[in-house]
This record gives structure tokens, sequence and C-alpha cells, in this order.
């Protein structure tokens, strides 16, 4: 009995060391500016830790190994090239932002150059993307359970487990966040390479045999992954979007908390480099569980796995996906909750949110936000399908007017939001025509399609000079 029990055991065990941690390095928050970004006096190890933490989503790690095992190397190239060069890409943006090292938010940068519209507008769409975001997280809470565990219903442990995460987040605010990413990230980094063993182990084939396997597959073989065909097209689309997927409020805000634009850059850089092996142990799951069923319906995979696991393995592996989800939703909602209370509250008002008065509206709306990606799980559909949705929520809208506004673009508010409709229009253009008949991701092209609108409009104009005291 204790033996079957064991996963759920080590499940709750680490739900309360969690909430525990995330207690104790709570400390008194007095103001929005603290709960946002802290002191600023992060080790460059533990940003490392929590971009990291939040760039690797439970979801994440379920599609990729479901994925590598239904498409192969088209999937191996996706996973492997956007994960890593998504992260290493904000190296280089994050050391042109001096300028931008006090503002608290992706959306509060956007407001400086290009006024109070587009800065709401940005915090509108990072916040339904954010919502979904971890949305997502929790419908894998509750998948990572079911799969664990048939003693508790899923739905009242996933619950439970979502309230841990809203109450160490609404109450201690980027610091909690911060220090109880850390220990996730280094629980899932121990699990995955164990998980990626353990899967090895059942096959009953030398390395060699493995590759002359699976050389005899067509979906692993790079003849036929790089003949010119409507998936190769897909895949490379989808690695572009991929790559600037994660210029996104949550891990922007990891800039903002580092003490300056060099530690901020250091810290990216290690991530690449460790986001590269921890996808490569991933995708080796993936290539596992398809040289042990080539034929497994891709629904079927995770099931395989857990059935396949010891006890406490089996454990091991649902702290690692509730480490995955927490780690992303906690901060996911976290910047929810800035672009609320900092981008859309204080626009509204005309004044800032400085002391602790506010924060009782910031926790609340954290709460309500929690809740609402809690209900929003009833509807989501699947993962990969979610991935591209969240693409398409924020890449076309905002990621060319924060690109060019870091690299020096100083272009006047009707031309940031020409920019947004422009992307705004062409997603929706996309997905209701394109997408459907040839199964393209578009947010990549929209997103060209707003800075190209953006430029087009500021340079067709007459020039003045844009200081950034004149922005909202």
């Amino acid at each position: 009995m204790i033996l079957s029990n064991l996963p759920l055991l080590m499940t709750g065990a680490f739900l309360l060391f969690t909430l525990a941690a995330g207690l104790y390095f709570s400390k008194k928050t007095t103001s929005l500016k603290e709960y946002a970004v802290g002191n600023k006096n992060f080790a460059t190890a533990t940003l490392v830790a929590t971009v990291l933490a939040t760039a690797f989503g439970g979801g994440g790690l379920i599609r990729n190994v479901e994925q590598v095992h239904q498409q192969g190397l088209y999937w191996i190239f996706f996973a492997l090239f956007a994960t890593a060069i998504s992260i290493w890409i904000l190296s280089p943006l994050a050391s042109r932002m001096s300028s931008f090292m006090r503002n608290l938010s992706m959306a509060e940068t956007i407001g400086n150059v290009y006024g109070r519209i587009p800065r709401v507008i940005t915090a509108i769409s990072s916040i339904i993307t954010a919502i979904a975001s971890v949305a997502i997280q929790i419908k894998v809470i509750s998948l990572a359970i079911s799969m664990c565990t048939d003693m508790v219903d899923p739905s009242i442990m996933t619950i439970i487990v979502t309230l841990v995460l809203i109450f160490y987040s609404t109450f201690g605010g980027i610091r909690a966040v911060t220090y109880t990413d850390a220990l996730q990230f280094i629980t899932f980094l121990a699990v995955i390479p164990v998980l990626a063993w353990l899967m090895f182990q059942k096959i009953e084939l030398s390395i060699g045999d493995i590759v002359a396997f699976l050389k005899t597959q067509e979906k692993f073989q790079l003849s036929n992954v790089f003949s010119l065909n409507t998936s190769l097209i897909n895949i490379i689309v989808l690695i572009l979007a991929g790559i600037v997927s994660e210029i996104r409020p949550s891990t922007i805000q990891r800039i903002y908390m580092a003490s300056s634009p060099i530690q901020a850059k250091r810290a990216f850089i290690y991530s690449s480099i460790l986001s590269f092996f921890i996808i490569m142990f991933i995708t080796l799951v993936g290539i596992a569980i398809f040289v042990i069923g080539p034929d497994l319906p891709m629904e079927d995979v995770w099931k395989y796995i857990m059935n396949n696991l010891a006890p406490f393995f089996k454990g091991l592996v649902c702290i690692s996906l509730l480490s995955l989800t927490m780690s992303t939703a906690d901060s996911e909602l976290n910047s929810c909750v800035v672009l609320i209370a900092h981008d859309i509250v204080e626009s509204i008002r005309g004044k800032q949110i400085v002391t602790s008065n506010g924060l009782g509206l910031v926790r609340v709306t954290s709460l309500i936000v929690g809740l609402s990606a809690m209900v929003l799980t009833f509807y989501c559909k699947g993962l990969l399908e979610l991935m591209q949705l969240s693409f398409a929520l924020s890449i076309p809208v905002i990621t060319a007017p924060f690109i060019l506004a870091v690299f020096g673009f100083r272009g006047a508010s009707t031309t940031a939001l020409l920019g947004m409709v422009t992307g705004t229009v062409t997603i929706i253009a996309w997905n209701t025509w394109v997408a459907p008949k040839t199964n393209i991701d578009g947010s990549f092209f929209c997103m060209l399609a707003n800075g190209i609108a953006m430029m087009v409009a500021h340079y067709s104009r007459p020039q003045r000079r844009y200081r950034m005291d004149e922005r909202g």
C-alpha cells in the first residue's frame, strides 16, 4: 500500500517543501517595484535558474516528447534550435537596455518610447497570453497528477497545487518566485537526464542498432526531412517564431531584475548553453519511446512512460512535471499582475502605485488571474495548438515594437499603433485563410509585417526628434 502511494506522498512532500521555501524567501514587500523586480541584487546563478525555470514549462516537456515521437527530426531541429537561440537572442537585447533598466515591465518600456496607448495595448496582449500560458501549465498539472496516481481525484490535487503557487506568488512577489524557481529548476534538471537514462534502459539494443533502426525510419532520414515540402516550410517558420517567442514579459522581466545590462547578458548566455543540454535530454526521451514503440499513438506516449516506471521514479517524474509547470506559471502570474497594476491601472489613473497601499490591489489581482487561468483549463485544446495560439496572441503585436525600441528606433505613438494593428489584422487573416490550407504558422511573418509597417509609416513623413521624456 505504501509503495503504491509513494508517488502521491512524494508529490505532497514536494508541494509542502515548495510552499515552505516560498514563505521563507518571502519578506515584507513594501512597494510595487519590490514586488515586480525585487532589490536587483540577485546572483547571476539565481537569474540563470529563474530564466530557465520560466522558459521550460510542463507543457514543453510533454509536448516535446510527444512531437519527437510523432515528427522525428523535424521536431528535434525545432526543439534544439528554437529553444537555445530564443534564450540566447535576449543577451544582445539586454546589453542595449541600459536606459530601460529602471522599468518594471515590457509594456512600460514600450510606453516610454511610443506613449500610453501602445503601452496599454502591450499590457492587454501580454495579459491574455500570460493567462493562456498559466492555463496550459495548470492543465499539465492535472495530467501529471492523473498519470502518477489514481488514489486522489486529479481535479482536487490540481486546485491544491494551483492555490499553492498563487499563494506564494501573491504574497512573496518576485523574490519568492525567483527562489522557488531556483529550487524547481534544480529538481527538473536532476530528474530529466534520469528519465532519459531509464527509457534507454528499456531498449534491448546497442547504440549502433538504435542508430541503424532510426536510419530506416522515414521521419528520421535527413534526405527526407530536408526535401522541399510543406512540412519543411512549416517547421522552419515555426523555428523562426520560436526564436522570438521568449521576447515576452515574464522573460524580459528577468532583465529588469538584473543589477546591470552586463549581468543580464551573462545570465542569458549561460541560460542558452544550459537549455541546449536540457532539451537534448528531453529529445532523447522521445527517441527512446519511438524506438520502443514506433507505432504507439501520440496520446499514449506518456501513459507508456509512466506505466513502465517504478513507483519511486514515477514520483520523481511527477515532481519534475510539477516543478516545470509551477516555475513557469508563477513567473507568468507575477508578470501578469505587474502588467495590470503597473501598466493598465497606472495608465488609467495617471499616477504611479509606489507604496504598499497599492499592494492590496496587486494581491487581489493575482488571485483573480490565477483562478481565471484555472477556469480556462476546461477550454484548453492540444498543447501544440495552444503553443501556436500563444505565439499568435503576442508575437505579431508586441515583439517588433519592442525590438525596434531597444535598438534605438524612436517613433510616434501612431507609428506603433499602425504596426500593432497591422500585426493583428495580418495574423487574423493568416489564421482564417492561409493556415487552414497550409498548416503553416504565420506569427513570424505577421511580426515582420508589423515592423515594416512601422518603418514605412515613420520614414515616409517629415522627421522630428522624439525624446523619451516626451512619452507617456
